[in-house]
């Protein structure tokens, strides 16, 4: 079957956001096994459909017959953070191709280091990050960020410092540091001390407000990307978590944390 004729230039973009059009083109493409020429058609109309749920799914699907199994994962989790009411039937979809608890970023093992097991006081547990739908000007995310204490040592909550960063998507592809107001963050309940199950929830809020058309045109079309977290004990590093797991390349990689308490980390009550 010969490939879809090109479209003129001055009707490209209109046959782009035709949903219909694109899903079925990039299949036509795709099963020539182009699949490099499915992905740029399916990554073109990404940014004039943003966040439509179909185009992503077909670029996770696509990425998955590639055989680049994390772009297909982060783009399943793009469908999940944008739930069930805007994503529909692809919500379930995304869900069955992640697995139970697919939301949750594990942490990558620590290197090994003489006596550093012995510093591990924390670990994060499964962070789980959800988009919060009643906000209706620009995006509301809260990310539950389960701190668990390892074994029996008591933990000095003036000691735990955690450093949080999250990520814009820039115009559907770059990704860059988030340029939100600095995160709102809630501990769930107090006193904050690691006794009884030892773990204690700190829930950190993300908050994009819609942009002017000049904040637009000097910092590009930004929606929610994803965190980064490093914790510390005692200015010693415990644990790490991002999603996606790209994210954890973000910047050096930290031997300490700076001195004094971390902004990011509310007071432990008393």
């Amino acid at each position: 079957m010969p490939p879809p004729s090109a479209p003129k230039p001055d009707a490209a973009a209109e046959l782009l956001r035709d949903v219909n059009y694109v899903v079925t083109s990039a299949k036509e493409i795709r099963g020539m096994s182009d699949m490099q020429g499915a992905l740029e058609l399916l990554k073109r109309a990404d940014q004039l459909n943003p966040d439509h749920p179909a185009i992503i799914a077909e670029m996770a699907q696509t990425y998955e017959q590639m055989g680049i199994t994390d772009k297909a994962t982060d783009s399943w989790r793009r469908i999940q953070l944008l739930g069930t009411t805007k994503a529909g039937s692809y919500f379930e979809l995304a869900s069955r191709r992640l697995g139970a608890g697919s939301a949750a970023v594990a942490a990558p093992a620590m290197p090994g280091v003489p006596g550093m097991e012995s510093e591990k006081f924390l670990r994060l547990g499964a962070c789980q990050v959800a988009r919060d739908f009643t906000v209706n000007t620009g995006e509301r995310y809260v990310l539950r960020v389960p701190i668990v204490r390892a074994g029996n040592h008591p933990i000095d909550g003036k000691a735990v410092n955690l450093e949080v960063f999250f990520f814009d998507r820039i115009n559907g592809t770059k990704v860059a540091q988030t340029i939100a107001p600095e995160p709102v963050e809630t501990w769930q309940s107090a006193p904050v001390d690691w006794s009884g199950t030892g773990e204690e929830t700190l829930d950190v809020v993300y908050h994009l407000p819609a942009l002017s058309a000049a904040e637009v045109q000097q910092h590009g079309r930004r929606s929610y990307y994803g965190y980064m977290l490093r914790l510390y004990h005692n200015n010693k590093l415990q644990d790490v978590a991002a999603e996606p797991r790209d994210l954890l390349e973000f910047g050096s990689a930290p031997g300490s944390a700076p001195a004094g308490a971390n902004p990011l980390l509310p007071p432990v009550g008393r």
